[in-house]
């Protein structure tokens, strides 16, 4: 387990903090349920996860996480439709996001632009 302190959870400490360890584990459990559902349909290649969540004040004094949002990018040439089946697919298989029942999880699944390749943003 990494340190974390209360420095670390509020006041931007360079150890970690529990939501990050819950962010993290999100990532990681739904990259690898990524990974096994395009395994499923014969694809693969490398993917690439970024995460963040809001962290917001509960109506008790503590805090709550409404929402954390994902994006994993897919090499290869699997098209929208085939990265959107198999993130429904990987939802499913992966237990976090089942833990997770309640929270607002929004992820999003896109394709890594090719080598020498120059992807824009519109």
């Amino acid at each position: 387990m990494a340190p974390f302190t209360y420095n670390s959870r509020f006041r931007g400490d360079s150890q970690t903090n529990p939501e990050e360890l819950l962010l993290s584990a999100l990532a990681g459990c739904l990259t690898m349920a990524m990974a096994a559902a395009l395994e499923e349909k014969g694809g693969g290649g490398e993917l690439e996860t970024s995460a963040e969540l809001d962290l917001v004040p509960h109506e008790s004094g503590g805090y709550r996480i409404p929402t954390m949002r994902l994006e994993i990018a897919v090499a290869g040439e699997a098209s929208q439709d085939e990265l959107d089946l198999a993130l429904s697919r990987a939802i499913e298989m992966c237990p976090i996001c089942n833990a997770l029942t309640g929270t607002d999880v929004q992820v999003t699944a896109r394709r890594l632009p090719s080598a020498g390749t120059v992807e824009t943003l519109d």
